[in-house]
């Protein structure tokens, strides 16, 4: 008798079918044939025994076991379960009806149980494509059942060959198996509560404008550099900024649920539930913890990696080691101490910057001695030193950067009463719905021409708009960049079309001649750079 069963293999990010086809005839032999590798020839006596020890009867006859694509080369221990199960349907103890509208994947042990899979979302993926009802499969967590809330096929759980073949025969789950997986809902108790543990902006005292700026950096997905003294609060704002991050954007979201159920990063339950994934560094940073244990570039990883649920050419195997680049894909990945790092690992981060496929927070001092700007301590720096610590970030890496935000010290007097995050995050949702609504992403995703046609200025706005970008000499990625954040303050106000209002604000966020450093280089006898002139952003 021939059986032919569906399952798949995972490599990293992208699931490929693997068809399973057994037949019995007489004989005594015992037989995988199909680029089987050695991992899945040891599996013939594991799956002998634990059909035994499952009490079910081995067929003495001779089995042939094909595994196609016969040209595609089979991996690790996933195909056990569908050939147990092959071999005890093609012998007729239990009936084939059901085995052709499912996808079966799993590893067996030696008393009949079933491993957990660490990629069931790849492999749901896979049966979507097929057409399937669902996968019969066992998982780690209940954040992946999640994915069945999505218009994804079902995901069967089966902790053992015996319960596997008791679905088959009666269509019915093990209810304690799969009535412990019921997906967490959007916004639930631990959704806010894990929201909560990043902490609150009430918490820290004044900086009413570094607050207001990760507020827009955090609606439109954009770049921000933050400079200024120690102890003004910089750190402790940047690591309550996921208390305020909108959900992830829908297009990113299969990817990111690829990463995060790979096996190769931690697992973080809070990405299935819409929260991004969030990620602080301090130096020193190596070029494998930034990018992982690929060989390729950090361009090439980010252009492999937007497309995650394609098939990949060449394939990619999975890295041990993620890396920082790929974890954060989709959220933001924050850097303190960035004057610290090496030029090299800055370099790196040019072309993932430049892809916005992750939003980068840089963190850093003002100066060698950290005093500049300070309202009570002095600069011990001379006006070389502070200029030779302005060009230790290249002109690329910051023209990467969407804002530019001075944060000077303040005095214990300032007022503490400030928003909570909550208050925050709801206006940062309802700019981010807004933009998905319109273009299907963040503002800082947009190119130049479609941030011009989502603009919606009068006339006389653009007229203004382009002779401030001629004084200033922008370039067009300069000019991307202010249009952008431009586009955000308007979202984050509830109006259709960016004004004189939103352009004069999202100019003064990206702060293109780094006014703060020049107020003070005048103090110490150095040449003026020019300012942005009130009189001309006016017009």
């Amino acid at each position: 008798m021939l059986v032919t069963l569906q399952s798949g293999l995972v490599q990293f990010l992208h699931a490929t079918p693997i068809t399973v086809e057994v037949s019995i005839t007489r004989g005594i032999k015992y037989f995988i044939v199909g680029l089987a590798d050695t991992a899945l020839k040891e599996s013939k006596q594991r799956i002998y025994t634990a059909i035994k020890n499952t009490q079910f009867h081995w067929p003495g006859q001779r089995i042939t076991i094909n595994l196609a694509p016969t040209t595609t080369r089979k991996f690790g221990t996933l195909l056990e379960l569908p050939i147990a199960l092959g071999v005890l349907a093609a012998s007729g103890q239990f009936p084939t009806d059901r085995l052709e509208a499912y996808l079966i994947v799993g590893t067996l042990g030696l008393d009949g149980g079933v491993v957990p899979v660490e990629q069931p979302y790849q492999l749901l993926e896979l049966a979507k494509r097929l057409g399937k009802k669902g996968v019969v499969l066992n998982t780690y967590s209940a954040q992946h059942t999640y994915l069945n809330e999505r218009q994804h096929p079902a995901l069967c759980v089966v902790r053992s060959l015996k319960e596997a073949v008791s679905f088959f025969q009666t269509g019915q789950l093990p209810a304690a198996a799969n009535a412990a997986l019921r997906p967490p809902q959007p916004q639930s108790a631990q959704w806010r509560q894990e929201r909560a543990a990043f902490g609150c902006f009430s918490e820290v005292a004044g900086q009413r404008p570094l607050k207001r700026a990760l507020e827009v950096a955090a609606a439109g997905g954009h770049h921000a550099l933050i400079v200024g003294p120690p102890g003004v609060g910089k750190t402790m704002l940047c690591e309550r900024l996921p208390s305020i991050l909108p959900p992830i954007t829908p297009c990113d979201q299969p990817w990111l649920n690829g990463i995060h159920s790979s096996g190769t990063s931690e697992e973080n339950p809070l990405v299935f539930q819409n929260l991004r994934p969030f990620l602080k560094r301090s130096p020193p940073l190596t070029k494998r913890q930034l990018l992982g244990s690929l060989p390729d570039t950090a361009g090439q990883v980010v252009q492999q990696f937007r497309n995650a649920l394609v098939p990949l050419d060449p394939p990619v195997a999975a890295p041990k080691v993620l890396g920082d680049v790929l974890a954060t894909l989709g959220g933001v990945y924050c850097i303190d101490e960035l004057h610290t790092t090496s030029a090299r690992i800055r370099d790196m981060l040019l072309q993932p910057m430049n892809d916005h496929v992750h939003q980068l927070i840089g963190i850093m001092n003002p100066c060698h001695c950290g005093n500049f700007g300070h309202h009570d301590r002095k600069c011990r720096c001379t006006a070389s030193s502070l200029s030779g610590f302005q060009g230790m970030l290249s002109g690329a890496l910051l023209e990467r950067f969407d804002m530019y935000l001075f944060v000077p010290s303040m005095s214990w007097q300032e007022e503490a009463a400030t928003e909570r995050s909550v208050v925050i995050y709801r206006r940062v949702q309802a700019a981010w719905l807004r933009q998905i609504q319109r273009q299907g992403k963040q503002n800082a995703q947009l190119s130049l021409d479609e941030l011009e046609a989502y603009s919606m200025m009068t006339k006389r706005d653009w007229r203004a708009y382009y002779r401030m970008a001629a004084r200033y000499n922008l370039s067009n990625r300069a000019q991307r960049n202010w249009l952008a954040l431009s586009r955000t303050l308007a979202d984050l106000d509830g109006v259709e079309a960016v004004t004189m209002p939103h352009i004069v604000a999202g100019l003064a966020l990206m702060n293109p001649d780094r006014s703060e450093y020049n107020q003070r280089f005048d103090a110490i006898g150095m040449p003026e750079v020019q300012r942005v002139q009130t009189r001309e952003t006016r017009a």
